[in-house]
């Protein structure tokens, strides 16, 4: 009955990731089916979304911190470690937090008010913003892909290889289905740049993988 059970639950795990798979690959082919006018329109909004949160970016940042802060400490309740090795985590924790208020205020600040890049055309961040977002929504599908590769019980290079593959056949598809997108066209860079993302999602999810396999290697049995 027990292993009925979980077999039915890896069964179910597998169907959803897959799932996820599809659905967003639906995701992109629907932003890739959007006009060009449509399309910019999008990214102006998100745009100016932006710059509403950069222009609060003081309140946002401490509203991250405090959510971020406490998701460690739960994190570091649960695990199953030596006291003074939470403490140790705990310590670096504070340091690198205390890091990245030292970065932003006196080295990131400083020169986005030098550079004036809020007052920029906005149809120059308009590109940039677009490149980034073809980066970071195929490192969600690269993700997506190794998850259920693993879950399906292909792992290692070999999950790799085929996630890299149908992530940079799938860059290939949306790039040739917005070529007779009214006002769109087919660019080989985004490949390159969609790819890279998978790429990046995929090493990403399999060091992530790799370390809580680690961490569960390391507590102690009771």
């Amino acid at each position: 009955m027990a292993n009925n059970r979980q077999l039915f639950k890896l069964r179910l795990a597998q169907v959803l990731s897959w799932l996820m798979v599809i659905f967003w690959m639906g995701v992109i082919f629907w932003f890739s089916s959007q006009p060009a006018q449509d399309s910019a329109r999008l990214s102006i909004g998100v745009m100016r979304l932006g710059g509403e949160v950069i222009s609060n970016w003081q309140l946002v940042g401490i509203i991250a911190f405090v959510i971020f802060y406490h998701l460690f400490l739960v994190w570091l309740v649960k695990i199953q470690s030596h006291v003074l090795l939470k403490v140790l985590l705990f310590a670096v924790f504070l340091a690198l937090s205390a890091v990245i208020v030292y970065v932003l205020y006196t080295m990131v600040r400083p020169r986005i008010g030098a550079f004036g890049i809020f007052e920029m055309n906005r149809w120059v961040i308009h590109l940039y913003l677009r490149k980034y977002a073809h980066f970071i929504v195929y490192l969600f599908l690269g993700s997506f892909l190794m998850n259920a590769l693993t879950l399906s019980n292909i792992r290692g290079w070999k999950a790799f290889g085929i996630a890299v593959v149908v992530s940079f056949l799938y860059a290939v598809s949306d790039e040739f289905h917005q070529y007779f997108v009214p006002g769109r066209t087919a660019l080989f860079l985004d490949v390159v740049i969609d790819t890279a993302g998978a790429s990046v999602g995929i090493a990403l999810y399999g060091a992530s993988n790799a370390l809580m396999k680690l961490i569960r290697k390391k507590r102690p049995r009771t």
